[in-house]
């Protein structure tokens, strides 16, 4: 099965990027990151901080164009793993992803409006939402959004991880 020219599994501090041709780049960043640094302090997050944790993933994107300038270019992204699966599935509001599903921006922006203004305790009772991802879904919807934003992306494709060699770590 062939995969877009860039897969994105996001871990709770890291996100490896997978290139087209096998390469893997290691970002230092995930929603638990975002939870411990700008999301951290206030249910739900104030704006100016919801503003500050995308900030910090484009932030991050832009040393990774830098290492990577082709990473512009991809026309195709793949965003994996539990985190992934979490806002698929509440997006949807179904306890399961259909095979083949695409997270349209759109989409993802309206899950993210209507999210962060919600408390952990009221976001609990969004259908689909796994409740262990309760707490982390607002700086995962700062994750995906930061990639959809920085690489213009109109949606992303959502699967399972991939398997990963070692590779370099983008500060």
């Amino acid at each position: 099965m062939s995969h877009p020219p860039l897969c994105v599994t996001i871990d709770d501090r890291a996100l490896a990027i997978e290139l087209d041709g096998g390469s893997v780049l290691t970002v230092p960043l995930g929603p638990l990151s975002l939870l411990d640094g700008p999301l951290r302090g206030s249910d739900p997050p104030s704006p100016a901080d919801l503003t500050n944790a995308l900030g910090l993933v484009q932030d991050h994107l832009d040393d990774l164009l830098i290492a990577e300038p082709s990473i512009a270019a991809v026309t195709g992204v793949a965003v994996l793993g539990p985190y992934a699966e979490a806002l698929a599935r509440v997006e949807i509001g179904a306890d399961h992803r259909p095979d083949g599903y695409a997270l349209h921006r759109a989409d993802a922006d309206e899950v993210f409006r209507t999210l962060a203004v919600e408390a952990v305790e009221d976001r609990r009772d969004n259908p689909g939402l796994p409740a262990d991802h309760a707490e982390s879904i607002i700086a995962t919807c700062c994750v995906i959004l930061g990639i959809m934003r920085r690489l213009d992306l109109r949606a992303v494709a959502v699967g399972q991880p991939l398997r990963h060699d070692a590779g370099r770590t983008v500060p």
